[in-house]
């Protein structure tokens, strides 16, 4: 008697009751007084979350993610981290990015990179457009970006830079040498400084919880180690208060589960290094 469908319409869910379709819990939580079923509570109030609840498990029940990724990639850790702020259930697709498959290739094929997630058969690229889809998608839980438009468009502006300044001198520091790899670690330190003055004496650069610039930039922390480790410099003298934000957000079990050991990301640089002969 009592199912949920999704209907013809992607834009909307319908739930179906008695072969009747309804588009949204409201109208049919209208009806339910007049037909009491042994699974509905009779109490109007847990009527309604009886089938609210029931309407988004059936909703989430019917959506296919899988996420194609790289272990040690701080991109692939972002959206790893923001589907578990959202308590979103996928499948992990683990590529070998020397030998792409053709799903990677099919769902990427201009970039051809990862990370990609594939909701429902549709892929979305790059990890920060990413993060705002499933954000925008998952919206009944732990919003990442805020509602309000500057505040969203400021929280924009720093995940830029992270891509910008902290992805693209992090890379100069073990990929370069001599005058080149100095000035990456001190533009490097200058950055990071510049973002510990932006989150200042917040717990996250969200607020109170972890939100869009956080999901931005703490997965580097993996990469840290390697940074200092073949930069021969220390983070945390330069920097402490940003350090200690990072192991703050470890403390979280989101976090901790979603970004790499950082001994084994620095093997893997090392890995590179020799490859490239660097």
């Amino acid at each position: 008697l009592f199912s949920a469908v999704q209907s013809y319409n992607p834009k909307k869910s319908a739930v179906t009751y008695s072969l009747q379709p309804f588009p949204t819990t409201n109208t049919l939580i209208s009806i339910l007084p007049e037909h009491n079923h042994i699974c509905i509570p009779g109490k109007q109030s847990k009527r309604t979350l009886t089938c609210k609840i029931f309407f988004f498990t059936s909703r989430m029940a019917s959506d296919q993610v899988t996420l194609l990724d790289f272990w040690p990639s701080p991109f692939g850790m972002r959206v790893r981290l923001a589907l578990a702020e959202k308590g979103v259930k996928y499948e992990y697709t683990e590529e070998d990015l020397r030998n792409k498959s053709a799903l990677l290739l099919q769902m990427n094929p201009v970039n051809k990179q990862i990370p990609v997630l594939v909701h429902n058969g549709k892929p979305v690229c790059e990890s920060l457009i990413i993060v705002q889809y499933i954000d925008e998608v998952w919206k009944d839980s732990a919003p990442l970006l805020p509602s309000d438009p500057y505040q969203k468009a400021q929280a924009r502006f720093w995940a830029d830079f992270v891509d910008k300044k902290i992805y693209d001198l992090g890379r100069k520091i073990w990929s370069k040498k001599g005058e080149e790899q100095e000035a990456a670690k001190k533009d490097f330190i200058d950055s990071l400084k510049l973002m510990e003055g932006e989150l200042g004496d917040k717990p996250y650069f969200g607020g109170e919880t972890i939100g869009y610039v956080d999901i931005a930039l703490v997965p580097f922390y993996s990469w840290f180690y390697a940074y200092e480790t073949i930069g021969n410099f220390n983070i945390e003298a330069e920097c402490p208060k940003l350090i200690a934000y990072c192991k703050r957000c470890l403390q979280k079990e989101t976090v901790s589960k979603a970004l790499e050991d950082p001994q084994k990301v620095y093997d893997f640089v090392l890995m590179l290094m020799k490859k490239f002969g660097l």
